[in-house]
């Protein structure tokens, strides 16, 4: 027997209970039991069909630092053993260095992430051995078609509008032919190991015990190019600037201790994925925003539009460069774009955005555009699941 101790946990994909078991459950301190949230957008690939699977995994092979999983009840209901402590976020906020420790603790996290290489994870590995990427280039190019085809093509039909007000060419910045994908073909390969996908502060928590870091919410693993997810790292977790360049080396030497080759042409390359990430980041807003604003009462809809510009300018001035845009729309031009298409949605009849509805379908069923994102320069669009991004 369990019961709940605290308010439920948000999360992107699932919702959290803390519970505090009872009776001979009790050693295991309290846990986290998750449901799925409905009706959630997608916006990153998956390689594995459940977190429980990779954490499972994990512990098996060794890695310290992460939530054990108990399979509890009599149908074998998989939780999370709770982490007690606080997000890495609490005391360091975006924008603030990182003791010496914590970041100890995240270089040896990235070599344990280097050690592991795809074949260790093949049991629970869903994607089809065919539809994998075998180079770095096709990793990347992969990532710009998902983008592309279960990010941008879910939801322009509901947002032609607004990203047209946006200045933003999906099909441009995103299609088989254009500058991410010239770049994917320059990068080096590397050896592919697992990667977490989110490392961000949020998602490290310092534990009361001993004050190490450990790493929770491993939803967006996948098997890929090492650079990858130090691209994401660094997108994601808003250090000083400076910090880029020392971080990298200590990255550099973390991974090729536990894997050879995964930090080959890194200088070269951690720009190309860093430019995909900041225009990853543009799409995944401007859908996330439209369904904020959408669901906003028209009393706080003004307070909420000009959170959104903020929002808005702010992601479409960092991919600046690599989403071709000469002149970035003002705080003022994005405001103005959302109360459009807030008065659209408001209208009787209007449609539900379409990543809000249903999740798009499940890539045995998808399928790729027709011309060049068929060809072998591009990439089928059912080739990764569907996952989410932070930004």
């Amino acid at each position: 027997m369990t019961r709940q101790t605290m308010p439920l946990l948000g999360g992107h994909h699932r919702v959290w209970h803390v519970l505090s078991p009872q009776g001979r459950l009790a050693g295991l301190g309290r846990l986290k039991a998750g449901r799925a949230r409905p009706g959630v957008a997608h916006f990153d690939p998956r390689c594995f069909a459940a977190e429980e699977d990779v954490l499972i995994e994990l512990s098996l092979l060794g890695m310290d630092r992460i939530p054990p999983v108990h399979h509890v009840g009599e149908d074998g209901l998989r939780v999370h053993g709770y982490i007690e402590g606080e997000t890495l976020s609490r005391p360091h906020p975006p924008g603030t260095p990182l003791p010496e420790a914590h970041l100890a603790h995240l270089m040896e996290l990235f070599g344990q992430l280097a050690a592991i290489r795809p074949g260790a994870l093949e049991l629970v590995h869903r994607c089809p051995a065919g539809r994998r990427p075998r180079t770095s280039g096709d990793f990347l190019r992969r990532l710009i078609s998902f983008t592309r085809t279960r990010v941008y093509e879910v939801h322009r039909p509901e947002l032609h509008r607004l990203f047209a007000a946006l200045r933003i060419e999906g099909d441009t910045v995103l299609g088989p032919y254009g500058a991410l994908a010239r770049e994917a073909d320059q990068l080096t390969d590397r050896p592919f190991c697992l990667l977490h996908g989110d490392l961000h502060r949020d998602n490290l928590i310092i534990a009361e015990s001993d004050g190490a870091l450990w790493t929770i919410d491993w939803e967006l693993a996948l098997l890929g190019d090492p650079v990858y997810d130090l691209a994401t790292h660094l997108h994601l977790m808003g250090y000083p600037a400076g910090w880029q360049r020392g971080l990298t080396r200590r990255w550099s030497q973390a991974v090729e201790a536990a894997l050879p080759g995964a930090s080959a042409g890194v200088s070269k390359d951690l720009p190309r994925y860093l430019a995909y990430k900041r225009v990853q980041s543009v799409f995944t807003d401007v859908v996330r925003q439209a369904q904020i604003v959408r669901s906003t009462s028209a009393a706080d809809l003004p307070e909420q539009l000009e959170r959104t510009a903020g929002t808005i300018n702010t992601v479409l001035r960092r991919a600046a460069k690599p989403l071709g845009l000469g002149r970035v729309p003002s705080p003022s031009a994005v405001e103005a774009a959302y109360a459009g298409y807030a008065a659209l949605a408001a209208q009787p009849g209007a449609a539900v955005t379409a990543g809000a509805a249903a999740s798009p379908a499940p890539p045995q069923a998808a399928a790729g555009p027709a011309g060049p994102g068929a060809t072998t320069r591009g990439v089928p669009s059912g080739a990764w699941p569907l996952g989410r991004s932070g930004t």
